[in-house]
């Protein structure tokens, strides 16, 4: 056998080196996948937003039947809600949403509503 042993240092470095870079990988990965949940919880929340926004403002216009419009804000726990409607005619009333989370994430909305049913017949996703 011939003599090694210049041999087992730079080995070991090539598969520390491996090893570094497996787990560098891995941290990334998971940096990424934490950032992806904190996004999809914040879009899970602008989401409630809009859906408590529009229950209120269904509840609004049928405690005011006799207003042409109206417009404000609703603030919620977790974020906030700027609302206008207005009256097309005597069954249909038009209203507009813009929600946002506490995190930033954006979402808005116009909806046609008939009255007095409070029905949706026609919803319109903005880009925002």
């Amino acid at each position: 056998m011939r003599n090694q042993s210049g041999m087992i240092f730079p080995i070991t470095v090539v598969v520390s080196f491996f090893f570094l870079l497996a787990f560098s990988h891995v941290l990334e990965l998971y940096q990424v996948e934490m950032e992806s949940i904190a996004y999809e919880q914040q879009s899970y929340e602008v989401d409630s937003i809009m859906q408590m926004a529009v229950f209120d403002v269904k509840k609004q216009i049928a405690s005011f039947p006799g207003l042409q419009g109206n417009e404000g804000v609703f603030v919620y726990p977790i974020g906030k809600a700027n609302y206008k409607w207005e009256k097309i005619d005597e069954t249909k009333v038009k209203a507009l949403i813009f929600a946002r989370s506490d995190g930033g994430i954006r979402y808005s909305a116009t909806f046609i509503v008939l009255f007095p049913s409070l029905d949706i017949i026609e919803w319109t996703e903005n880009n925002s």
